[in-house]
């Protein structure tokens, strides 16, 4: 047993022999008078190797205590009021060393809590079935094999902590625990469960994670109040189909040996669905469905070899774990239109052997990840797709209502646009869009209507004919995160950038700036700087420095006549353009080496 992180005084009783009398001190005269006035115990981490005597008896007085009992109605302040006395309700014996509870425990009649957790106890004592009132029983962490029948008979009972001990099996008795809401078997070496788990109607959350169950009795999906199951790191080869556990919203099925998904046809209200660490090599379509709710689906270390487009159903998702799968492709393995799923934020495809993304690109993180599968849709897959996606693809058709709230995405790309109607701002405004898309137009000024959308996280108004940003794009995007305005007129951007705190990444590449504006460097959370292709005349690394997030920065294509050696000091770098500019250090054969090593030469040539 692991006595790390414990209270030390938990083990006094360990390290030196404690008889009952040393036990007995430890319920001081305060303690007890408190008791008799809030019901309430608590003897926990006092290394008791035993439950002092006069906890049986709480309330029952000495001698000695009658004669300094003051009977009188108008007693002192202070004083113990014998006609307060309340019975024993919660009783608190966690962190000891305990080894048995005492049959007297039969005496509390009154309990409702009994925490015995982390200790070293081995047996209970069939006397715990006359607590006809407890309702929270925690026993986890300590030395339990077996369950006296008797404690199948606590009819009040809705709070079983039994994790964390070496039950083997459970009696099929634990069915007419009917009243119980929480159970946790965690952490035993239970192998079968009995078919009276069907009973516990009301069970709310059932955790038999880590042990060496094999199957889960057919009856378990009786439990239609059950909102949370978590039977992960087992031995499970199959499960029953779920369908019938309505109001299921967590299940945890991970770190097993499933070979196929699990039946969850039916299950309108899952949330959460951990599937990851098993032998799945697809997934099933007709239980997708059903599963509108869902926001994390984990699939991770399975053998899936191809994602269905059907996952794009899943309008909800949030969070999808693909990686270390048998995933070889990502376009043609998953769907494009995954791309578009409205409310993913957290894709994972790492530990595939994907060929046709660079590995830069997925290690940037989702949004650029599902930006660059947006880029990479061909004509074709937008036609095979076009009943998942979230807007018009029909050229100079504007995006309707439904559009924009099913998919959060608004997209006038390529529309030869100069102006759009207010109407579609509106529309964006309400349907809360979070990404939107003016590329190859002909907009001279940034739609100001567009400003009422303050959900945006994505902007691209890549290839217009923009001069200049109105100033309202710091004060109304401020949960921006991407911003594409490359391919434009630009030579100044407005200060208020500067409060763009989410920002990751800008695109200036292809305009007109004669150096990087000032307000970029009090981006604080910048990560990847594209500036390639402008009139860039010279790198500022004092003010650079202050980006302690930059790792991607592309200057190539400028005007910079001097590369400054201090530039080599931002370690932080992952990635660093300079080709194309007209300085003669570093050279061209020092360009072409990796990033690692042109900083590495440039802080060689710092001054000593």
């Amino acid at each position: 047993m692991n006595y790390a992180g414990r209270n030390r005084s938990n083990y006094r009783a360990v390290f030196k022999s404690r008889t009952q009398k040393d036990d007995d001190t430890e319920l001081s005269e305060s303690d007890i008078i408190s008791a008799r006035t809030s019901g309430q115990l608590n003897l926990s981490a006092k290394g008791l190797s035993s439950v002092p005597a006069r906890v049986w008896h709480l309330n029952e007085l000495t001698n000695e205590e009658l004669k300094k009992l003051d009977m009188t109605l108008d007693c002192d302040e202070g004083k113990e009021r014998w006609w307060e006395h309340e019975q024993l309700k919660i009783l608190k014996l966690s962190s000891n060393s305990l080894t048995e509870l005492d049959s007297r425990v039969q005496y509390l009649t009154e309990l409702n809590v009994l925490d015995l957790h982390d200790n070293i106890i081995e047996d209970l004592p069939l006397e715990i079935g006359y607590l006809n009132k407890l309702r929270n029983l925690n026993l986890a962490s300590n030395k339990i094999q077996t369950l006296p029948l008797n404690i199948y008979k606590l009819c009040e009972l809705r709070f079983l902590d039994i994790a964390n001990n070496v039950l083997k099996e459970l009696d099929p008795g634990i069915g007419d625990l009917v009243m119980l809401e929480h159970l946790n078997l965690s952490c035993n070496n239970l192998t079968t469960l009995p078919v009276g788990m069907g009973y516990l109607v009301r069970l709310v959350t059932l955790d038999l994670s880590h042990n060496m169950l094999k199957e889960l009795p057919p009856d378990i999906m009786s439990m239609r109040a059950l909102k949370k199951l978590d039977v992960s790191v087992n031995q499970l080869q199959d499960v029953p189909p779920m369908g019938e556990l309505r109001r299921i919203e967590v299940l945890m099925l991970h770190t097993n040996n499933l070979s196929t998904s699990p039946d969850t046809n039916g299950c309108t209200a899952l949330c959460e669905l951990h599937l990851g660490n098993n032998k799945i090599s697809e997934i099933d379509v007709l239980s997708l469905e059903s599963m509108g709710h869902l926001k994390t689906l984990i699939l991770g270390n399975n053998k899936i070899e191809m994602i269905p487009e059907e996952i794009v159903q899943l309008c909800n998702l949030e969070r999808l774990d693909l990686s270390n799968n048998n995933i070889v492709k990502v376009i043609c393995s998953i769907p494009s239109c995954i791309c578009f799923m409205p409310n993913l934020h957290t894709l994972l495809i790492d530990g595939n052997n994907i060929r046709n993304i660079r590995r830069d690109v997925i290690q940037c993180g989702t949004s650029r990840l599902l930006r660059y599968l947006r880029e990479s849709m061909s004509v074709q897959d937008l036609g095979s797709n076009m009943m998942y996606l979230p807007f018009s693809k029909t050229p100079g058709q504007l995006p309707d209502k439904y559009a924009l709230k099913n998919g959060k995405y608004l997209s006038l790309a390529n529309q030869n646009l100069g102006e759009i109607p207010d109407s579609i701002a509106q529309d964006a405004f309400e349907a809360e869009v979070t990404s939107i898309d003016l590329s190859k137009n002909q907009f001279k000024e940034f739609p100001l209507s567009l400003f009422i959308v303050t959900t945006v996280k994505e902007l691209k108004v890549a290839c217009n004919r923009l001069q200049c940003l109105p100033d309202l794009v710091g004060d109304k995007f401020k949960h921006l995160q991407f911003m594409d305005i490359s391919n434009n007129q630009l030579s100044s951007l407005p200060d208020s950038i500067a409060m763009l705190i989410h920002l990751r990444e800008i695109n200036l590449a292809y305009n007109r700036f004669v150096d990087i504006p000032e307000c970029i460097y009090d981006v604080p959370g910048l990560e990847i700087l594209i500036a390639n292709n402008n009139k860039i005349e010279k790198i500022d690394v004092m003010h650079l420095s202050k980006l302690k997030r930059l790792a991607n920065l592309d200057l190539s294509n400028n005007n910079i006549g001097n590369v400054p050696p201090e530039l080599g000091n931002l370690k932080q770098l992952k990635y660093l353009a300079l080709s194309g500019n007209c300085f003669k250090q570093p050279r061209h054969t020092t360009l072409s080496k990796s990033t690692e090593e042109i900083l590495a030469y440039l802080r060689d040539r710092i001054s000593t």
